[in-house]
């Protein structure tokens, strides 16, 4: 029964983790009376529609309105300008690192940003904070509703999904966070420029935060020494409190980069389609230099797609549940003939006592998508570890979840495994050294049929619970 559980859970993994993750924006219930208040049909008197930029694919924002709790009668105009503004900021964020990009935002008919207003097919508290059902459950209603109404959408598949306020007695709030295209976040009075720097509330920068997530960005970290000193936090760490308070607040060069590839940022359209699949390999090795006080990241790729940058996080993992706050990245051009290349500063890192690592290096494809694989080194009184002792270290579940037990270079029989507390057939996860490959086997004595990690696997998919024999091998 286990390889039916673990597939549930790898399938549910990214959700999760993103609802944990953000679990500082959850948000509590109003009282404000607003049941009979009509949707806002024309511009008030004195407003000015601001000027934004609206490109050939644009974000979708949808207000997605539950039977007994309808959207606030301002909120286009309010948004507008948020919206608007939330665009500059990011535009000015990414020319720092030379992108003179847009995000685009679609206009309706009065010009103000467009908004899909969707009646939700249930009241309030249909829609919970605290469960992913939730989530799905709106996103099919949402996708019901573009089935017949596909000329509100825009041709982009990022979407941000906005719920009025919860004004019932329930504590649970409602879906804020983000995951895959789709972002959730709230809307209420507050929810304005005007309201910014709010000292009692999160939420203007938690949207922007979650709205991070809907375009590609995971969690990370500015460099501790050489960026956040002068350019605050990271929007895709604390950036959600800090940005809410009018504090210095920024992209990483990362986020950036990722932002100048997604489709909604581009005009003229390319000629590729958005995250098409790429044919690739990579392979990656980082040194340390204990004079100079820094790693390098050294390896090759191939790839039928052109690759426009190379991605470096350095991730402490400080809990089971740390969700990436803490990830330190760098951002490096390919190098000639396929080749990565790249110092980083080992000042730069908050974390480097004693804790695990992980080292993800990306492929940023043209086309938006990423390609990725992770590596698992520690640090060791102040020393990072790579390639001494390597080892790698198999779990029991998903997502390096139950037991996990670590190997270092030698071959194991089934009766090795069971000696070191792995049971036989009984892997899901595999976290793999620097400059170590593993094979494992689906029978004893290194027989039968294998499979060759050369990068840590969170779910050993086609090879779940198969593992009877397992080589770990030094590069």
């Amino acid at each position: 029964m286990k390889t039916r559980k673990t597939n549930l859970l790898a399938s549910l993994v990214v959700g999760v983790a993103l609802l944990s993750a953000c679990e500082k924006a959850k948000v509590t219930p109003v009282t404000t009376n607003n049941l009979k208040v009509a949707t806002q049909s024309t511009l008030p008197s004195g407003y000015t529609v601001p000027t934004f930029v609206t490109n050939p694919k644009n974000l979708n924002i949808v207000m997605f309105v539950p039977t007994d709790n309808p959207a606030l009668s301002d909120y286009k105009t309010r948004l507008t300008d948020l919206m608007v503004h939330f665009q500059n900021w990011l535009h000015t964020e990414m020319s720092r690192y030379g992108y003179d990009k847009y995000m685009g935002l679609a206009k309706d008919t009065s010009g103000l940003v467009k908004f899909i207003e969707i009646p939700a097919a249930g009241p309030q508290a249909d829609y919970p904070y605290s469960s992913s059902i939730s989530a799905n459950k709106i996103i099919n209603e949402v996708n019901a509703y573009k089935a017949t109404h596909a000329s509100e959408f825009s041709n982009s598949q990022h979407m941000l999904i906005l719920l009025p306020q919860r004004t019932d007695a329930s504590s649970d709030g409602q879906p804020f966070y983000g995951y895959g295209k789709y972002c959730f976040a709230l809307d209420n009075s507050n929810m304005a420029v005007s309201k910014i720097p709010n000292p009692s509330s999160n939420y203007i920068g938690g949207m922007l935060h979650e709205l991070g997530h809907g375009l590609n960005l995971p969690h990370d970290h500015g460099k501790y020494t050489s960026e956040q000193p002068t350019l605050g936090t990271s929007l895709m760490s604390d950036g959600n409190v800090t940005f809410s308070k009018g504090q210095p607040t920024f992209l990483t060069g990362v986020d950036a980069a990722i932002l100048n590839r997604n489709e909604v940022f581009q005009d003229p359209s390319p000629s590729e389609t958005p995250y098409g699949s790429a044919t690739t390999t990579l392979n990656a090795n980082m040194t340390y230099n204990s004079t100079a006080q820094t790693f390098s990241l050294t390896g090759n790729f191939t790839s039928d797609k052109t690759v426009s940058d190379i991605l470096v996080y350095l991730d402490p993992k400080t809990s089971a549940s740390d969700a990436d706050y803490n990830a330190v990245t760098w951002r490096f051009n390919p190098g000639a003939g396929n080749t990565l290349t790249g110092t980083m500063a080992l000042n730069d890192l908050y974390y480097k006592t004693n804790e695990p690592y992980e080292l993800r290096v990306k492929l940023l494809l043209n086309n938006g998508s990423t390609i990725s694989k992770a590596y698992s080194f520690s640090f060791l009184s102040g020393v990072p570890q790579l390639g001494v002792n390597g080892s790698a270290k198999f779990f029991q579940n998903a997502s390096y979840g139950g037991y996990g037990v670590s190997l270092p270079v030698g071959n194991y029989t089934t009766a090795d495994l069971i000696s070191m507390g792995i049971s036989n057939n009984d892997v899901s996860s595999v976290n793999v050294g620097l400059g170590i490959k593993v094979i494992m086997y689906d029978g004893d004595n290194f027989t039968g049929s294998s499979i060759e990690l050369t990068s840590s696997s969170s779910y050993v998919s086609t090879f779940n619970d198969k593992a009877s024999s397992i080589k770990v091998i030094a590069l």
